[in-house]
């Protein structure tokens, strides 16, 4: 018998077993959408061993290890992109055969995982993408809001935002992990106190505490034989903690600020033109912080006594300014709770974190009121305060006499505290994600901290995934190309050039229309489907109002 065949077979008997003993169907009785869920259970059972073997092999005294922050994460369905990555498409597919099943219509079960609002989220995703296939020991950290980016809908020619449910069917892929939950702090007020080395630190009293409950997602890195490597994507959530929503508040009929705890993660990014959304907001990004510094610090712990290596094996990479925040958390936890030297926790802090720029707009840097920021998170704004002094008289020390340099580099500057320039000052290494982008922040955006700290900025090119947009979505072109090229782009993408060796073929220059034209067709045919299920309007309108696959298109997602 086919070894293929054998391993079909085991998986359908999971499947089954899955659908009987959690959903009490059997394979033939169950919906798309259980027997999607079953399978993606069956399905996770091949992976788990690589996920534990992978998690257990970074557990080294004295490995480097990444950790990746961002408030955004746009991965995608993880279904077919896993299959792709485990090089299991054959398996699956005779393995639904055998139930009875169709591949495309299991896959549309899996709603898109839009905890971003696009590049940022895309770029973010596929890095990890990329470092799992290299097998770099790295790991990510997000958050699991409730609702993802908006459902648009067209409703005579106006655009209407309704909640991206996501969550509303459980989600078979995460794990949810209750015993590495951790307290988040707000407010409170001061006590300070001189730790053993003399220097002031700040103990908290009358404080709130929200409890952050991770979910943990893997990410598989493509692999042609089955060791293929699986990183974990941490997203924190405050929707199931009894601790989060105040009752007494309730009870007192201010329900708004009784569920402001536990709403904080239900929604990307509130709408921050009034009070109650910038609060939360800051809330959000202080919690994807704080929550992942203090896994970050109990990992290192895990295999360390003392902190002489931190700076040598931790690397903490800022996706944008949002998560700018960890240079005071983590000065805040190397000083007060780890009783470091303030100079020592400032170099090691200095040592671990980068940045990640992402825009060239002045006006779209992260700016928060310092007023705001020194009310709900006090001891972080004494922090603030402290390396803001430090800054302004290194740049006094270089730049002599130039005051309007340092009000431009400050990062306390009219009531306002800048974001960017707390990550600069912070950071090691700071990168655009093109080079051109990179540029114009050394010569432009950042020109006078580039004067200030010309090492720091390098260049590193952030860019899509071919595995999930070639491999994974486009099979007829995929097809194309191996036979012409083999596969080897599918990690050394620069191959592809290749291709260009057979441009002048006539046959090649054939081939390759046809294939655009099938996937001109597969998307009217998406396209009508979803006319169909969403408005009631069949064939007909197609017929009468789309243009046909011969047209030229342009796709805007």
């Amino acid at each position: 018998m086919d070894p293929l065949d054998t391993q079909a077979e085991i998986v359908a008997q999971k499947v089954r077993h899955y659908l009987i003993t959690t959903m009490g169907k059997t394979a033939d009785e169950a919906s798309n959408e259980e027997f999607y869920r079953a399978f993606c259970t069956a399905l996770r059972e091949e992976i788990m061993i690589n996920w534990t073997a992978t998690a257990h092999t970074f557990k080294k005294k004295g490995l480097r290890k990444l950790y990746y922050l961002s408030m955004e994460y746009m991965p995608g369905r993880l279904f077919g992109n896993n299959v792709t990555n485990i090089s299991a498409g054959d398996l699956v597919k005779r393995v639904l055969h055998l139930l009875k099943r169709d591949f495309y219509t299991i896959a549309q079960m899996e709603p898109d995982i839009g905890i971003g609002n696009g590049g940022l989220g895309r770029l973010a995703s596929c890095f990890l993408d990329s470092l799992a296939t290299l097998q770099y020991p790295a790991m990510g950290y997000g958050m699991r809001y409730q609702y993802g980016i908006f459902e648009q809908e067209l409703i005579c020619g106006v655009q209407v935002e309704r909640p991206d449910c996501w969550l509303l069917t459980q989600n078979p892929w995460e794990f949810r992990q209750d015993t590495r939950a951790v307290p988040v702090r707000f407010g409170g007020t001061l006590l300070p106190r001189t730790n053993s080395h003399g220097e002031e630190v700040f103990d908290l009293m009358d404080f709130e505490e929200v409890r952050a409950l991770p979910y943990d997602l893997p990410i598989i890195g493509y692999s042609h034989d089955p060791n293929f490597s699986v990183l974990t994507l941490r997203l924190w959530s405050t929707k199931e903690s009894p601790r989060n929503f105040q009752l007494q508040r309730f009870n007192a009929g201010d329900m708004g600020q009784a569920s402001e705890n536990t709403s904080l993660t239900d929604v990307l990014y509130p709408n921050d033109n009034h009070e109650a959304g910038k609060r939360i907001r800051l809330k959000q990004e202080f919690l994807l912080v704080s929550a992942s510094l203090q896994d970050i610090v109990k990992q290192y712990k895990e295999v360390n006594t003392d902190f002489d290596h931190f700076a040598q094996d931790v690397r903490i990479q800022i996706n944008d300014t949002h998560p700018a925040l960890i240079i005071p958390e983590l000065m805040h936890l190397l000083t007060k709770e780890n009783d470091l030297p303030w100079g020592k926790a400032w170099e090691v802090v200095r040592t671990c974190c980068a940045y990640t720029n992402h825009t060239v707009l002045k006006e779209a840097l992260e700016e928060w009121n310092a007023q705001r920021l020194k009310e709900l998170l006090p001891r972080h704004y004494k922090i603030i305060e402290r390396l803001n002094h430090n800054f302004c008289t290194e740049i006094r020390q270089k730049f002599p006499g130039n005051e309007e340099k340092v009000r431009y580099l400050s990062i306390i500057e009219g009531g306002q505290v800048r974001m960017a320039n707390l990550a600069i000052y912070g950071s090691r290494r700071v990168n655009g994600v093109a080079k051109l982008h990179t540029d114009i922040l050394k010569k432009f955006l950042f020109k006078d901290f580039c004067d200030m700290y010309p090492e720091k900025f390098i260049n590193v090119t952030n860019g899509v995934t071919q595995r999930r947009w070639l491999l994974h979505c486009n099979p007829l072109l995929v097809k194309f190309l191996e036979t012409r090229i083999g596969n080897g782009w599918i990690t050394h993408f620069e191959e592809l050039s290749r291709i260009g060796d057979y441009a002048q073929e006539e046959g090649t220059q054939k081939e390759f229309l046809e294939i655009k034209k099938k996937n001109k067709e597969r998307l009217l045919t998406m396209i009508e489907e979803d006319m169909q299920l969403h408005h009631g309007v069949g064939k007909e309108f197609a017929a009468e109002n789309f243009l046909g696959p011969d047209a030229l298109f342009d796709v805007q997602i």
